[in-house]
Parts: structure tokens; sequence; C-alpha cells
């Protein structure tokens, strides 16, 4: 090419540029000017438009079927009825425990009734046998100035004051507390309420022994100088006083001590006495029968 060729595409270029120069030319400026004057545009559409979804079974969305519905049902019922099993074997376990524990304290309440029992129809015999022999004397006795101390010796026996103490330490839980609930066991629930009507009649015997024999008693103080007097009001010995004074000779007073003490006798040899061995036998019974059914040593 020539040198007037070469000059034109200078001019035609712009301003002469030199080869190595790092600056841009005019027309390289405004090519730059107006690419970064144009927006930059960014596609809105998403890229998982078309991407597929899957509900999820415990989505809010989801529907059930009738089936899963039916299952969820179950799980609860059977979370509720295991609960109400559970629930209840401890409850009859707890109540099994206190069950057992109520039968041994009764067993010792038991125990010391049959001690008590023994006592008291020991004594109760005694006066049986001793209003006999009083009723021997006073039969054949006719009231003069004085009586034989032995006399009172007998009527002390023959008159002397019954007493039964029955251990309701466990009865009065049972009663009080509604702790009969607990037995399950009917032939320990039926013995049990034998035991207790029995004891109420054999109260009533006593009772009525006590209503004569307090009677007979009050007689007695008013018809002769008891031995208390000589020993501790005269400071005699006991084998010295042989005999008593008479206080009031009136035949029928002294008959009617011997009517008290014929009667308060006669409770005590038949009506009382019986009512306290038929009482000892249930309770010896009740014991071996606790001992065997709630396996006790």
């Amino acid at each position: 090419m020539s040198e007037e060729e070469n000059i034109e595409e200078s001019k035609a270029g712009g301003v002469g540029k030199k080869e190595n120069d790092p600056r841009p030319t005019a027309n390289e400026q405004s090519t730059q000017e107006k690419e970064t004057s144009q927006p930059l545009t960014i596609n809105p559409q998403p890229s998982t438009l078309h991407m597929e979804v899957h509900k999820h079974p415990h989505h809010v969305t989801h529907k059930k079927k009738w089936g899963e519905y039916l299952l969820e049902f179950f799980m609860l019922f059977l979370a509720v009825f295991l609960g109400f099993v559970a629930e209840n074997f401890r409850e009859h376990q707890v109540e099994h425990q206190r069950e057992k524990e109520y039968m041994i304290s009764l067993a010792e309440d038991l125990e010391t009734d049959t001690v008590e029992l023994k006592k008291a129809i020991g004594k109760c015999d005694s006066t049986a046998l001793y209003s006999d022999s009083v009723l021997f004397f006073l039969t054949a006795y006719k009231p003069a100035k004085e009586i034989p101390a032995s006399f009172a010796a007998k009527m002390g026996v023959a008159g002397q004051r019954l007493t039964l103490i029955n251990t309701d330490r466990t009865s009065s839980q049972f009663k009080n507390s509604g702790g009969m609930r607990f037995i399950r066991n009917k032939k320990i629930s039926d013995a049990i309420l034998r035991y207790w009507k029995q004891i109420d009649e054999t109260n009533i015997t006593l009772d009525r022994y006590m209503v004569y024999r307090n009677a007979g008693r009050e007689i007695e103080f008013k018809l002769y100088v008891i031995p208390q007097v000589y020993r501790q009001g005269l400071l005699m010995s006991k084998d010295s006083i042989k005999t008593l004074r008479i206080i009031d000779p009136d035949l029928k007073k002294w008959d009617e001590l011997t009517n008290l003490i014929a009667i308060s006798g006669a409770i005590a040899r038949t009506g009382h006495i019986r009512n306290l061995k038929r009482q000892l036998e249930m309770a010896d019974n009740l014991i071996a029968l606790i001992k065997k059914e709630y396996h006790l040593k």
C-alpha cells in the first residue's frame, strides 16, 4: 500500500493513534458508553416452573382416607385403654396390699381378744360358783346380830365386777373409714361380721349381769359392816376377823339380796359364759382362717 493510502486510513479511523497507546480512541469510548447505558435485563421466569410437586401425607392440604382416620382412632383408643388397664392394675395392687395389712392387724387384735376372753371366762366361772355358795347360806340364814366373815368373802367373789375388753383398733377402721370394701374374700368378711355380732351378744349379757350385780352391792352395803372397815378402821388383821356386825336385820332386805344374787349368778352361769366361750371359739377360728387365706405365719 502507498503512503497516501495509509494517511487516508488514519484519518478515517480518527486521530492518529500510536500502535502501542493503551488509551481508547474516540470511537471505542463512544461504543463502551452505549453498552454501559443499556439496562441489565433479568429473566423473571423461574427455572422450576415445570417442576412436579408431591404432597406429603401429613401436609395440611392432604386429604386423609377413611382408613387413616380409623387407624388413628384405634391407636388413640388403644393408648387410653392401656392407660386405664395400668391404672386399674396399680390400684388393685395397692388395695390388695392394704387388705393384707388390715388382716395382719385384725389377727393381732383377735390374739389380744382371746387372752381377755380367757380371763373373762375364768372370772365368770368363779362368779357362778360363789353365787351358789352364797345362795345356800342365805336361804338358811336368819338375820341376827352378826354374820360370819367368810360370808363377805364369798359375796365379794359372787358379786365381783365382770369386764370384757375387745380390741377394736382395726374394727373401728373397718366401720368408720369403709375398710370392709378392701376385703375381697367373702369367707373372711362373713366371719368378721359374725364375730362383731357375737361381741354385741356378749356385751348384752354382760350389761344384764352388771345391772343385777350393782343392785345387789348397793343393798349389801346397807345390811352389814364390810371387812375393810375392820382392817382399815380397827387395824385388825384379816385372819383375826371372824364375824361382821349386822346393820339391818330386816328379813325382806335380806331376801331381796338373795333374789339379786340368784339372778346375777344365773346370768353368769348360763347366758354370759356361753357367749364368752362362743366368742372365744369364733376368734380362734377367724385367726386360723385369716392365716390360711392370706398365707400368714
